[in-house]
Parts: structure tokens; sequence; C-alpha cells
């Protein structure tokens, strides 16, 4: 794993066990985010794309304040 994922890991590891997200109609809980996100490579490269959008999305809107 590179820096970017081990951080991301870490983020989810910290969660509480009740934490929940949705990607569209699919809920997903803290385990079972972290064991696709440990098993399986296209789930991981959706993540880490989207956790890098949203960070590109926030310090570009930050930067015009």
């Amino acid at each position: 794993m590179n820096r970017t994922e081990i951080v991301i890991l870490e983020y989810l590891e910290s969660r509480d066990d009740g934490w929940e997200w949705s990607n569209g109609t699919k809920v997903f809980g803290k385990h079972e985010t972290i064991r696709l996100f440990t098993k399986d490579d296209k789930f991981r490269k959706m993540i880490v794309d989207q956790v890098t959008k949203l960070s590109v999305d926030l310090f570009i809107r930050g930067k015009g304040r």
C-alpha cells in the first residue's frame, strides 16, 4: 500500500463500529469497508480516487478565501 492508502485505512480503522457510509443505494459498514479496501483492488482504487477528488476540491475552494 502507498501512503495515501495507509492514511485512508488508518482513518477507517479509527471510526466507531457503527460507522456507515453510502455509495448510491449501497450502504457500507466499517468492517465491510475495511475488508473490501484491503482485499479488492477495484474498490480500493475507487475510494482513493474519491478521496483525492474531494481533497483537491476542498483545496481549490479554500484557496479563494
